[in-house]
């Protein structure tokens, strides 16, 4: 109950309940360490930061609570509330603050933890950094999540020189990195086309009794089908099913990006047909990479069967998916198809964007289907949309627009100017020159009106 009062921000009303366990009768046992958690989350989520301290601050005054581990607990959950909410500045003051009253205190790992994320989160690499020495300097012996902090936060930032580094200090302090210190470091490299830096990494990874995980193998082909290089990509894909590492969808749609992206049909569907064929499952990422790629080539039958595929296994097509197959069919002239699919859109509750209604109008209107138009925008009339397009298609349509009538009156004016002047040296003063000759032409229009009406 307090849950669904704090999410609907009646906080009011999740106070008088929490009171009235405390103060009256009620089963004690009702108002815990997890009542409290609920409220500092969702203040911090509010960004009510103020109101969460005053929570903590109530709760650490209770004799349920007062110098225990619940306590402390609680003083972690408020700090790692203010970061994942992005007051990570708010968290570090009262963090300050609490260390000014009471300096005989330690804080835990934990709470430096939270706090060097906390800054990596924010980008603010000298404040973690500052933070980082401070931890040295009260002798707080970091762990594992720690230096896995770091190296993610420098990855981020990246500095994976500096990640790599913290390796060997961790080594040298007795702590074995794992997956959540190698992976940033793999991933790393890995974008920034360090390969050879990558697989040395990988083969210290090897290893460890862990070993590398899909999100280290997945890191690697990532990196190597973003460089273009599918056959280092196909290296790693071959290295982690020899190794018992079973590919994931996201796996395969690092190559599909790739082919989507660079128009490679025939690699793509092959790649496609192998997946299917051995039994691993494409997700809707997947059909919407392999959608695009055959609809920016125009390869109609082929985007019609993916897309029969694709809800064969339950999967409906997204608004860009559905967009792309309507922008494909109206240019290949397939209007009942169009209309078919967007129909299909409105009964899936999704609202089609104004520029594809107002571009399937048009067309169905210009071939005369008026009937079929009359039904589209009833369709879209019974869905709430906007009706604004998209700025660069306006600039476009006007740009357009005033291209043709300039190159109209200056075709004009040039009529114009032949029709009276018959000097050719006359002509090349305007042939570079289009304003002039606009000028030119107008003032013969004058000229002519003045003699008219002179006779």
């Amino acid at each position: 109950m307090i849950n669904v009062l704090a999410k609907s921000r009646e906080f009011e009303s999740a106070w008088s309940l929490i009171l009235n366990r405390i103060g009256g009768d009620e089963e004690p046992g009702l108002v815990s360490v997890d009542t409290f958690v609920i409220m500092i989350r969702r203040y911090s989520r509010a960004g009510m930061s103020q109101s969460a301290i005053r929570t903590f601050e109530f709760a650490s005054n209770l004799d349920l609570f007062l110098n225990s581990e619940s306590e402390m607990s609680l003083f972690e959950v408020l700090l790692d509330s203010f970061c994942k909410e992005g007051l990570v500045r708010v968290a570090s003051e009262y963090f300050d603050m609490k260390r000014k009253l009471h300096p005989d205190w330690i804080p835990s790992v934990r709470v430096y933890n939270i706090l060097l994320n906390g800054w990596f989160r924010s980008r603010k690499l000298k404040r973690a950094e500052r933070l980082w020495v401070e931890m040295k300097r009260d002798n707080v012996k970091p762990s594992v999540v720690t230096y896995g902090t770091l190296v993610e936060g420098y990855c981020r930032m990246r500095r994976a020189e500096v990640a790599i580094e913290l390796v060997s200090e961790m080594r040298s302090e007795g702590i074995e990195p794992n997956a959540i210190v190698y992976n940033p470091i793999i991933d790393a490299l890995g974008e920034a086309g360090k390969f050879k830096e990558a697989l040395g990494m990988m083969e210290h990874f090897l290893v460890l009794e862990s070993g590398p995980t899909i999100s280290t193998y997945n890191s690697l082909v990532k990196g190597f089908c973003k460089a273009g290089d599918l056959v280092g990509a196909s290296k790693i894909l071959k290295m982690m099913i020899s190794r018992g590492c079973v590919p994931t969808p996201t796996t395969y749609n690092y190559f599909f990006r790739y082919f989507s992206k660079f128009g490679k049909i025939e690699e793509g569907m092959n790649l496609y047909t192998k997946m299917i064929e051995s039994g691993y499952t494409p997700d809707r990422l997947t059909f919407h990479l392999l959608l695009k790629m055959l609809c920016d080539e125009g390869r109609l039958d082929l985007a019609v069967q993916v897309s029969k595929e694709m809800r064969s296994r339950g999967l409906d097509m997204d608004l860009a998916t559905s967009t792309m197959l309507i922008h494909l069919l109206c240019n290949m002239h397939k209007f009942k198809e169009a209309f078919a699919e967007f129909e299909d859109m409105i009964r899936r509750g999704l609202v089609p964007q104004y520029l594809t209604f107002q571009r399937m109008n048009d067309e169905l209107r210009k071939q005369g289907m008026t009937e079929m138009a009359h039904k589209l925008c009833n369709m879209m009339s019974s869905v709430p949309h906007s009706t604004n397009l998209p700025n660069t298609y306006v600039r476009e349509r006007d740009a357009s627009h005033a291209r043709r009538k300039s190159i109209i009156q200056k075709a004009e004016a040039m009529s114009d100017l032949l029709k009276t002047c018959s000097d050719p040296r006359e002509l090349v003063k305007y042939r570079s020159s289009p304003e002039n000759v606009v000028s030119r032409a107008n003032q013969l229009v004058e000229d002519i009106k003045r003699k008219a009406n002179i006779q």
